[in-house]
């Protein structure tokens, strides 16, 4: 993945910060369960969210925000299923709970289930129309199922709530790239590597664009970089059908 994300790492997708009960509980499980800044291991995280799941004391939107929670310290460790199984409990609970469905279209992003991350991507954006990570992400996806259009869409309207954003940039840039709209995208790439200098996919992305463009010399030394960053960056691309 390229997406931007908030828990697990670089190649995961965007997820909201763990949530805090509603009704402003305290307790030492709830404290590990939102773990907030995220100073605690995931395990932690997760004892904690399960101690508030087994307590009793809960009503039901605080059980969805626990089942979210602890589906989010899954998902970062990398155990999809689990986290899909904890994030499908939480919008059960709370059929309108916008975050839930966008952590767990997350999940199935990375599971390799694209079909069903876009329909959770258009839940969420559904029950909160500004999110503009929700847009970010499924962007990309709907690069990963070749729609392209739709991909410019929602890159364009999560720039319009966000400008000005790297991850975003990029995404658009490698949209504009499997529409050989090679000029766009050079552009979201520069603007993108002005954020950030060291992002591989952009460096990838722009060096491409470069090469289309007759500019052999500086797009393979862009492309180089980005290899030497991520080595495997091209199959990313082939991914996005852009080869």
């Amino acid at each position: 993945m390229a997406r931007w994300h908030g828990w697990g790492g670089a190649c995961m997708a965007a997820l909201v910060l763990g949530a805090a009960p509603a009704a402003g509980q305290s307790s030492q499980s709830w404290t590990w369960c939102v773990n907030r800044n995220h100073i605690f291991p995931m395990d932690t995280a997760i004892r904690g969210c399960t101690a508030v799941i087994q307590s009793g004391r809960e009503d039901q939107r605080n059980l969805a925000i626990a089942f979210n929670n602890r589906g989010l310290a899954h998902y970062a460790k990398g155990d999809y299923d689990t986290a899909i199984a904890d994030l499908t409990q939480a919008v059960k609970l709370d059929p309108d709970y916008a975050d839930a469905f966008q952590s767990r279209a997350s999940a199935y992003s990375d599971k390799g289930d694209h079909a069903h991350a876009i329909d959770d991507y258009d839940q969420s954006i559904r029950l909160n129309g500004h999110n503009p990570i929700a847009y970010n992400n499924r962007c990309d996806e709907q690069l990963l199922v070749g729609q392209v259009k739709a991909a410019l869409a929602d890159c364009d309207e999560a720039l319009r709530q966000r400008p000005n954003h790297a991850n975003t940039l990029m995404h658009r840039g490698n949209a504009h790239l499997a529409a050989h709209e090679f000029a766009d995208a050079l552009a979201d790439y520069d603007a993108a590597l002005k954020l950030n200098s060291r992002d591989a996919w952009s460096l990838y992305g722009r060096g491409y664009a470069k090469v289309q463009k007759g500019d052999i010399i500086g797009g393979t030394a862009d492309m180089e970089t980005a290899k030497s960053i991520q080595a495997n960056i091209a199959a990313g691309f082939e991914s996005r059908g852009i080869k």
